[in-house]
Protein backbone atom coordinates (compact mmCIF):
# COMPACT_ATOMS: atom_id res chain seq x y z
CA UNK A 1 0.00 0.00 0.00
CA UNK A 2 1.48 3.56 -0.21
CA UNK A 3 1.99 5.83 2.69
CA UNK A 4 -0.93 8.85 0.96
CA UNK A 5 -3.45 9.02 3.38
CA UNK A 6 -6.87 8.83 1.70
CA UNK A 7 -8.73 11.77 0.41
CA UNK A 8 -11.51 12.56 2.85
CA UNK A 9 -14.37 14.70 0.56
CA UNK A 10 -16.05 15.77 3.60
CA UNK A 11 -13.10 17.92 4.49
CA UNK A 12 -12.95 22.05 3.93
CA UNK A 13 -10.08 22.34 0.99
CA UNK A 14 -6.84 24.38 2.17
CA UNK A 15 -7.03 28.11 1.44
CA UNK A 16 -4.16 29.93 1.01
CA UNK A 17 -4.04 33.79 1.67
CA UNK A 18 -1.92 35.65 -0.49
CA UNK A 19 -0.67 39.01 1.56
CA UNK A 20 -2.25 41.98 1.06
CA UNK A 21 0.18 45.51 0.89
CA UNK A 22 -1.33 47.21 3.71
CA UNK A 23 -2.28 50.54 2.36
CA UNK A 24 -5.77 52.35 2.50
CA UNK A 25 -7.38 53.01 -0.58
CA UNK A 26 -7.72 57.31 -1.65
CA UNK A 27 -11.68 57.54 -1.82
CA UNK A 28 -12.89 58.39 -5.08
CA UNK A 29 -14.11 61.74 -5.23
CA UNK A 30 -17.50 62.88 -7.16
CA UNK A 31 -17.67 64.55 -9.88
CA UNK A 32 -21.28 63.85 -11.35
CA UNK A 33 -22.84 67.31 -10.33
CA UNK A 34 -19.79 68.83 -12.60
CA UNK A 35 -21.04 66.31 -15.63
CA UNK A 36 -24.57 67.21 -14.94
CA UNK A 37 -23.73 70.42 -15.16
CA UNK A 38 -21.73 70.34 -18.04
CA UNK A 39 -24.30 68.24 -19.99
CA UNK A 40 -27.29 70.44 -19.29
CA UNK A 41 -25.16 73.33 -20.33
CA UNK A 42 -24.42 72.10 -23.85
CA UNK A 43 -28.02 71.02 -24.14
CA UNK A 44 -29.50 74.31 -23.00
CA UNK A 45 -26.89 76.17 -25.91
CA UNK A 46 -28.08 73.54 -28.55
CA UNK A 47 -31.43 72.42 -28.53
CA UNK A 48 -32.81 74.33 -25.69
CA UNK A 49 -33.86 77.26 -27.70
CA UNK A 50 -36.16 74.31 -29.76
CA UNK A 51 -38.41 73.16 -27.27
CA UNK A 52 -37.90 76.03 -25.25
CA UNK A 53 -36.62 74.25 -22.52
CA UNK A 54 -33.14 76.66 -22.39
CA UNK A 55 -34.94 78.21 -19.07
CA UNK A 56 -35.00 74.99 -17.03
CA UNK A 57 -31.67 73.81 -18.41
CA UNK A 58 -29.93 76.75 -18.51
CA UNK A 59 -31.01 77.18 -14.60
CA UNK A 60 -29.95 73.26 -13.79
CA UNK A 61 -26.22 73.64 -15.30
CA UNK A 62 -25.92 76.98 -14.11
CA UNK A 63 -26.81 75.87 -9.94
CA UNK A 64 -25.15 72.25 -10.34
CA UNK A 65 -21.73 73.50 -11.64
CA UNK A 66 -22.29 76.03 -8.53
CA UNK A 67 -22.32 73.06 -6.17
CA UNK A 68 -20.13 70.79 -8.64
CA UNK A 69 -17.00 74.00 -7.77
CA UNK A 70 -18.11 74.10 -4.13
CA UNK A 71 -17.09 70.62 -3.95
CA UNK A 72 -14.06 70.44 -5.72
CA UNK A 73 -12.88 73.55 -3.63
CA UNK A 74 -13.98 71.53 -0.19
CA UNK A 75 -11.95 68.52 -1.57
CA UNK A 76 -14.75 65.66 -1.72
CA UNK A 77 -15.33 66.59 -5.73
CA UNK A 78 -13.25 66.49 -8.90
CA UNK A 79 -14.64 67.97 -12.58
CA UNK A 80 -13.44 71.90 -11.67
CA UNK A 81 -13.29 72.55 -15.29
CA UNK A 82 -16.79 70.93 -16.43
CA UNK A 83 -18.56 72.59 -13.52
CA UNK A 84 -17.01 75.50 -14.59
CA UNK A 85 -18.32 75.09 -18.12
CA UNK A 86 -20.95 74.49 -16.90
CA UNK A 87 -21.93 77.30 -15.17
CA UNK A 88 -20.82 79.36 -18.01
CA UNK A 89 -22.57 77.96 -20.82
CA UNK A 90 -25.56 78.19 -18.37
CA UNK A 91 -25.35 81.38 -17.33
CA UNK A 92 -24.43 82.65 -21.00
CA UNK A 93 -27.57 81.02 -22.27
CA UNK A 94 -29.58 82.62 -20.03
CA UNK A 95 -28.45 86.18 -20.40
CA UNK A 96 -28.52 85.63 -24.12
CA UNK A 97 -31.91 84.63 -24.22
CA UNK A 98 -32.90 87.38 -21.53
CA UNK A 99 -31.67 89.93 -23.94
CA UNK A 100 -33.65 88.35 -27.07
CA UNK A 101 -36.87 88.20 -24.77
CA UNK A 102 -36.16 91.65 -23.87
CA UNK A 103 -35.99 93.04 -26.87
CA UNK A 104 -38.62 91.21 -28.11
CA UNK A 105 -40.72 92.87 -25.29
CA UNK A 106 -39.75 96.14 -25.72
CA UNK A 107 -39.86 96.13 -29.55
CA UNK A 108 -43.12 94.99 -29.43
CA UNK A 109 -44.49 97.69 -26.54
CA UNK A 110 -43.08 100.78 -28.79
CA UNK A 111 -45.26 99.45 -31.53
CA UNK A 112 -48.07 99.18 -29.62
CA UNK A 113 -47.55 102.63 -28.38
CA UNK A 114 -47.10 104.17 -31.81
CA UNK A 115 -50.78 102.03 -32.98
CA UNK A 116 -52.26 103.97 -29.52
CA UNK A 117 -51.00 107.21 -30.49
Amino acid sequence: MSDIPPHNPYQQPVSYTIPQANRQLQPQKDQSLAIIALVTGILSVTIGWLCCMFLPLSLVALITGLLGMQKVSKGTGEGYGMALTGVILGGGTLLLFGAFFAYIFFSAQSGFNELNL
